[in-house]
């Protein structure tokens, strides 16, 4: 045990499960991934994707991706990957949210965004005169009406002969190609996408990327998104497939090593003052499932709890006590809003629906045999009654039929909630 006792401060963000990862010394694993995404940005006219489950850790590579796109290769040092080339370029973050419909509107949002080209659209003289002469029908589309961006600096109202597109992309093209020719940075512009799933109708994005690619050198785009792959991301698999090609990241579930070093980092930010036994250990790297988002929710009330405790070593009796303390308290609503939806008040769905999450194979499939086996020990004799309740929105549809007698969870991390999360008691059994 260390003689420095932590502040509280530090004991509530030695885990951090509410934000990404954007600390490179808080940053752990995934050296293969992140080797593969340092190189896709030395590809010429290539972007990058980076698709995978919930809770699997993509916007964290994607605030690394920041980090060495803009030339910190700090993380590069610190996994020993060996690559001695620094990046260069100027760039932009945006997560959607649930606010951006469609291509013009992720445009839009793009070119207005401060963490975008907002700041840009007034300080490179070409845009600023671009912007100036928009009609104001195609003003009140990119900023709103009655709107513009918001800038302290003086504006240039000195209207010159300006040719505007009379499309939102076009306006985009060429914003970009006039910040990239101001020449700040040596590689252009990396604009990084998040969240990129919310976006309702993304059609015609896939041809704009491509034509971006086509028309306006040293401009790339990294996409990210919940997916199984390019093609469910993009939904237009004949742009996604050239696009991407080569440089698409299907980020997998951590290790048990990556998700120990968490823990083991999580650790030293408060000095080793609080430790995980080997079993407590051991015991959350299990129920994560590869999941470094558990690992962060259930090491942050362990720490919490120990500390006011305390208690010096967590142990694995501990780890039980806080999943129930999670489940209880609703610490994460959205996780534990979608089990009790798929329960219910059903003893028996409950039990159906845990005995599907522990018969998951290597691929996420589940045998139906298997699983009713299980239920049936535990006195369900109809479960594939409650299967069918399953899959249907009444009950949250988590499930899904992948062939006969062959069924997965739509959600990995859901799965793995499902599967650590003590028993609700005090349900009713059905008739």
């Amino acid at each position: 045990m260390s003689s420095t006792t932590p502040t509280l401060h530090e004991i509530e963000n030695a885990f951090q499960p509410a934000k990404e990862i954007s600390d490179i010394e808080r940053f752990a694993g995934r050296a293969k991934p992140v080797t593969e995404a340092f190189l896709a940005l030395l590809a010429s006219g290539a972007n990058l994707a980076i698709v995978g489950n919930r809770g699997i850790g993509k916007t964290s590579l994607a605030r690394q991706i920041q980090n060495f796109g803009r030339g910190d290769n700090g993380l590069i040092q610190k996994l020993a990957i060996g690559l001695d080339h620094v990046h260069d370029f100027n760039v932009m973050y945006f997560a959607c949210g649930t606010g951006v419909d469609d291509r013009d509107a992720l445009l839009a949002r793009l070119l207005t965004s401060d963490n975008c080209l907002g700041p840009w659209l007034y300080d490179v003289p070409k845009n600023r005169r671009l912007i100036n002469a928009l009609s104001p029908k195609l003003s009140a589309k990119i900023f709103g009406v009655g709107a513009e961006v918001g800038t302290s600096q003086t504006i240039d109202e000195t209207r010159e002969l300006v040719v505007v597109p009379q499309v939102i992309e076009g306006i985009f093209e060429n914003v970009v190609r006039n910040l990239v020719e101001q020449r700040l940075t040596r590689d252009g512009v990396l604009i990084v996408i998040d969240e990129f799933d919310q976006i309702k109708d993304p059609a015609g994005i896939g041809p704009f990327l491509k034509a971006m690619a086509t028309n306006t050198e040293n401009v790339k785009f990294c996409i990210i998104g919940v997916a199984a792959d390019i093609q469910e991301l993009m939904r237009e698999h004949e742009s996604a497939d050239r696009l991407f090609a080569g440089t698409i990241i299907a980020l997998d579930p951590m290790s048990g090593n990556e998700l120990s070093e968490i823990i083991k980092l999580a650790e030293e930010k408060i000095h080793n003052y609080i430790k995980f036994s080997d079993a407590a250990q051991t015991r959350l790297v299990e129920l994560a499932q590869g999941h470094p988002y558990l690992v962060h929710l259930v090491g942050k009330f362990a720490f919490r709890d120990a500390y006011r405790n305390n208690k010096h070593i967590i142990e694995s009796q501990d780890i039980d006590l806080v999943l129930q303390s999670i489940a209880e308290n609703g610490s994460d609503p959205v996780l534990e809003g979608r089990y009790r939806k798929a329960v219910a008040s059903s003893r028996q769905r409950e039990i159906v629906l845990k005995a599907l999450a522990a018969n998951q194979d290597d691929r996420g499939e589940i045998w139906t045999t298997n699983a009713y086996k299980e239920a049936l020990e535990k006195g369900v004799d109809n479960s594939s009654q409650y299967v069918g309740q399953l899959v249907t929105e009444e009950f949250g549809a988590e499930i899904e039929r992948v062939r006969e007698r062959y069924y997965r969870f739509k959600d990995s991390l859901f799965c793995a909630y499902v599967k650590a999360r003590p028993s609700m008691r005090g349900l009713a059994r059905d008739s």
